[in-house]
C-alpha cells in the first residue's frame, strides 16, 4: 500500500477539486503519483463512480462494461491522498473563499479546481424537462434507459451532432432490428460542424441501420405524445432523448468570476480563471478567453496535464505553462457493428480499423485509472503559496510535542465551535441540544431529575475512517450512543474526546468544525446535549464521546428471570460487511458502490430500532462493532442463560460487495483476533460469508435475541421503521460455544 507524504508532513494549503471530469482526474491521479508537501487535497464529487464519455456508445451496444466505462473515485482519491466528500455544491462564495454544500455544511478552500462537467439545457425546449431524457449527465441516463423488452412505438433522438448519431446507431444495436428509431436535428446535414464528406459517410450509416433521419427540423414543443417542429408538422413519440446544447450547472450563477456569454468560466490558456487567480477550470465548464473551441471530450482529456502542473506550479509559486488547443482534432465516432468514422479537417474514412483505434485509445486512457502503482516519495519543499498567504513562519517545522503538549489551541477551539453550532443549526440541528460555546472543561454536571430512574454511562472512540469529516461526524457519534440505546436508555449529554491531524491551524479549525458539526447534528436529533470535551493532536485524526443516559422509567427490584426455558432467535437489523469494505478502501480496491452503501449502513441509526425491540419485555440486545457478530451472539446467549449460538451465515444481510470483497481474500486488521478459537465446531469458516462472522462493525446494527413466538412480529415492526435487511441470522443454543449451519430451521 502507498505511503502518502500527507501521512508524515503538516497540510498548509487546502487545493481542493470540484467534479471528477476528465481533465481532475488525471490531476488526481498526478498528485497521488508524485503528492505536494503541505497541501491537503479535496475531492468533491456528487458521484464516486464517473463515466469515461468516449466509451457511451460502446456501453450501450454491450462492448464495454460498468468497469471498463467508470472511473472509481473512491479508489483514486484513496490513491492521491485526497478527502473524498460525497455531495453536490450549492454556492461558493469566492470572498471569503468558501463552498457550500447542498447538506449546508461549508468548507474552506486556499486553491480552487473546478471540472464538473455541464448540465443539460432542458429549458432550450419547452415540454423537455418533463418528457425527455437528457444524455448528460451519464449516470442519471443510464439509470432511466429502458431495456429492450420495455421499448415499444417510435425512439426519438434530438439531436443530430456526433453524440446524437452515435446513440442512435448504438441504440439499433441494443434495441433490435424492429425497433423504429428517428434522429432529429435542425441543421440541413447530420454533424454540421464537420467536412461534407464526413457528414455523408455518417448519414449513409445511418440510412444502412434504418434510422429514419428528420433534418433541418427544429423542435419548438415537446407534448406528451408528440414533437412539435417549426413548421408546424409532429411526429409521435414513445420515447425522447435529448442530446441537443449544454449549460453550466445552476451553482456557477452565483459564482463570481468572469463568465463568456453562455455562463461558462472564462480562463486565460493557463485554465486559471481570468478574474480570480486563485480559481481553475476546465472540461466543458470552462471556456478559454483566447481560443474558443467546441464542447469536446478530447479537449478535456488534453488539459489534464495542464491543470495539474498548473496547480502545482501556483503553489510552489513558479511560472505557469499555457497551452493552445489545436483547431482540427481527430473525432473517431463509432457506428455500430465494430465500425467507427474518422475525421480531421477534410479527411473522412469509415471502418473497422478506425473502431479499433478507437477502442486502443479508450482502454489506454482508462488503463491509468484501473491500474495504479505502489508509490512512494521523499520529502518535497513546502509550497511557497503557504508562506504568501501567511501559513508558514519560522516555527511551522518545529518538531510537534506529545502528551499534553499535544493540545489543540483555546483559540481554534472556539472558533471551530461556533462554525460547528453554526452549521449543524443550519442543517437542522435543534438549538436546545446545542453546546454553549463558552465550554472550557473536560467535566461537566448533569442534573438528574428525582425519583428513582438510574444513569447509565458509555465511552467510545474510533479513528477516522473515512475522509469526509463532517460524515465521520455524525458515524462516530452514532457509534458511541449506540451502547445507550441498547440499554433501552435515552441519552442526555456527551463529552466528546477529539484528536486532530497535525496541520496547520487554520485547517484544523475547519476539521474540528466539520467533525463537531457532523456529530452534532447526530447529537441533536437524539436529545442530546454536548457539554464538554477535550482535545489533542496526533498523525491521525479520531473522534469519540463519553454518553451519559437515563432508563426510561424506575426499575423494578428483584426482578425473577423470566427468559429460562424460552427459545430465542437472533435478530440482526442492519447488513454486515463494514469492516471488510473499509479495509478494501484503504488498499484501493473498494467498489464505489460498496463504499456508498457502506457510509449509508453506518449512518442509519439504531434509535428506532432499540425502541422497538424494547417492547418485548424479555428481548435482549446488543449493538454490532468490533469484535464482530461472531463473539458479540456469545455475549448476548449469556444474558438469555444460553451457553452457545447456531448462526446461519449465509441468510445474513451483506453490505453491496462485502461477500465478493471477502472471497478475494479481502480481511479488515481486527479479523485474526475475532476469529481466534471461535471456528473449531464450525461449518466452513473459510467461506465468504463465514468469514465475515468476524467481520468488524463501525456503527454496525443491532443483534437481540427475541422469543421465537415474538420473532414475526418483531420483524414486521422494525421493517416497517425503515430497518427493510433486519432478519434472523440465528438461534442461542443449549450446545456449547459458536456453530454455523448452512440453512435455518423450519418454524
Amino acid at each position: 500500500m502507498k505511503t502518502s507524504l500527507r501521512d508524515t508532513y503538516s497540510s498548509y494549503i487546502d487545493l481542493v477539486m470540484v467534479g471528477g471530469g476528465h481533465a481532475q482526474v488525471q490531476a488526481l491521479k498526478a498528485f497521488g503519483m508524485k503528492p505536494e508537501t503541505g497541501v491537503r487535497l479535496t475531492l468533491i464529487t456528487d458521484v464516486l463512480n464517473t463515466p469515461y464519455s468516449g466509451m457511451l456508445p460502446g456501453h450501450i451496444e454491450g462492448i464495454w462494461s460498468d468497469q471498463d466505462m467508470y472511473i472509481n473515485l473512491v479508489k483514486l482519491a484513496r490513491f492521491a491522498g485526497a478527502r473524498l466528500i460525497h455531495q453536490s455544491v450549492k454556492f461558493i462564495n469566492t470572498d471569503t473563499k468558501t463552498i457550500y454544500l447542498n447538506n449546508k455544511i461549508k468548507l474552506k478552500y486556499d486553491v480552487l479546481s473546478i471540472n464538473c462537467g455541464a448540465a443539460p439545457d432542458l429549458n432550450s425546449i419547452p415540454g423537455a424537462e418533463l418528457y425527455a431524457v437528457a444524455v448528460k449527465p451519464i449516470s442519471l441516463f443510464l439509470n432511466k434507459l429502458p431495456p429492450a423488452r420495455a421499448i415499444s412505438g417510435p425512439v426519438c433522438i434530438i439531436g443530430a451532432g456526433a453524440a446524437g448519431a452515435e446513440l442512435a446507431l448504438a441504440f439499433r444495436k441494443r434495441y433490435g432490428a424492429s425497433a423504429d428509431i428517428h434522429l432529429i436535428g435542425r441543421s440541413e446535414r447530420v454533424l454540421p460542424t464537420r467536412s461534407r464528406r464526413t457528414s455523408l459517410l455518417l448519414t449513409r450509416a445511418l440510412k444502412q441501420n434504418n434510422i429514419t433521419l428528420h433534418l433541418g427540423k427544429a423542435v419548438t414543443q415537446i407534448t406528451a405524445n408528440d414533437i412539435h417542429f417549426f413548421d408546424e408538422t409532429t411526429l409521435a413519440y414513445n420515447h425522447i432523448f435529448l442530446v441537443t446544447s449544454a449549460r453550466p450547472a445552476d451553482w456557477l450563477n452565483g459564482l463570481t468570476v468572469t463568465k463568456d456569454r453562455d455562463g461558462y468560466i472564462q480562463v486565460s490558456n493557463s485554465l486559471q480563471s481570468v478574474s480570480n487567480k486563485y480559481i481553475f477550470a476546465a472540461g466543458d465548464i470552462a471556456s478559454i478567453a483566447s481560443y474558443p473551441r467546441e464542447k469536446a471530450g478530447v479537449f478535456a482529456v488534453r488539459a489534464g496535464r495542464v491543470l495539474c502542473h498548473n496547480l502545482r506550479a501556483f503553489i510552489r509559486g513558479e511560472e505557469l505553462r499555457t497551452w493552445q488547443p489545436q483547431r482540427q482534432y481527430l473525432a473517431l465516432i463509432g457506428l455500430g457493428n465494430g465500425r467507427a468514422l474518422a475525421s480531421w479537417g477534410t479527411f473522412s474514412s469509415a471502418g473497422h480499423i478506425w473502431w479499433k483505434l478507437k477502442a486502443f485509445i479508450d482502454r489506454r486512457f482508462m488503463k491509468k485509472f484501473s491500474a495504479l502503482p505502489e508509490m512512494s516519495e521523499s520529502a518535497a519543499p513546502l509550497p511557497v503559496l503557504a508562506r504568501q498567504i501567511g501559513r508558514i513562519s519560522e516555527r511551522s517545522d518545529a518538531m510537534f510535542c506529545a502528551a499534553c503538549g499535544a493540545k489543540t489551541g483555546a483559540d481554534t477551539l472556539q472558533a471551530a465551535l461556533q462554525a460547528a453550532c453554526e452549521m449543524a443549526a443550519d442543517a437542522g440541528a435543534d438549538p436546545d441540544y446545542l453546546p454553549l460555546q463558552s465550554i472550557n472543561t473536560d467535566q461537566a454536571e448533569v442534573k438528574v431529575p428525582t425519583g428513582t430512574r438510574s444513569l447509565s454511562q458509555s465511552v467510545d472512540y474510533i479513528s477516522q475512517h473515512i475522509s469526509d469529516l463532517f460524515c465521520f461526524g455524525r458515524i462516530a457519534a452514532l457509534h458511541s450512543l449506540s451502547d445507550i440505546f441498547v440499554a433501552g436508555h435515552q441519552p442526555l449529554s456527551a463529552l466528546a474526546t477529539v484528536i486532530l491531524r497535525r496541520d496547520h491551524k487554520d485547517l484544523q479549525a475547519d476539521d474540528l468544525a466539520q467533525m463537531l458539526a457532523g456529530s452534532l447534528i447526530e447529537l441533536s436529533r437524539h436529545q442530546t446535549k454536548l457539554v464538554g470535551g477535550h482535545t489533542s493532536i496526533a498523525d491521525h485524526a479520531g473522534l469519540g464521546f463519553a454518553i451519559t443516559g437515563m432508563a426510561p422509567k424506575p426499575e423494578a427490584q428483584n426482578e425473577q428471570d423470566t427468559t429460562s426455558g424460552m427459545e430465542f432467535d437472533l435478530l440482526l437489523t442492519k447488513p454486515l460487511g463494514t469492516g471488510v469494505i473499509l479495509a478494501a478502501e484503504m488498499r484501493q480496491l473498494c467498489p464505489a458502490d460498496s463504499y456508498e452503501s457502506a457510509v449509508r449502513v453506518m449512518l442509519h441509526s439504531n434509535f428506532h430500532a432499540s425502541q422497538i425491540i424494547s417492547q418485548f419485555p424479555q428481548a435482549v440486545m446488543t449493538d454490532v462493532t468490533g469484535f464482530g457478530l461472531g463473539r458479540h451472539a456469545l455475549n448476548l446467549a449469556q444474558k438469555v442463560s444460553a451457553i452457545g449460538v447456531t448462526l446461519f451465515p449465509e441468510a445474513c444481510p451483506f453490505i453491496t460487495g462485502a461477500l465478493s470483497l471477502s472471497a478475494k481474500g479481502v480481511q479488515s486488521s481486527a479479523f485474526t483476533a475475532n476469529q481466534l478459537d471461535l471456528t473449531e465446531s464450525v461449518l466452513d469458516p473459510h467461506s465468504p460469508s463465514a468469514k465475515l462472522m468476524f467481520d468488524p462493525q463501525t456503527s454496525g446494527g443491532i443483534l437481540a435475541a427475541v422469543p421465537h413466538i415474538q420473532t414475526r412480529d418483531c420483524l414486521q415492526r422494525l421493517h416497517h421503521s425503515g430497518y427493510r435487511h433486519a432478519t434472523v441470522v440465528g438461534h442461542v443454543s443449549e450446545q456449547p460455544g459458536l456453530k454455523f449451519k448452512k440453512e435455518m430451521k423450519a418454524e
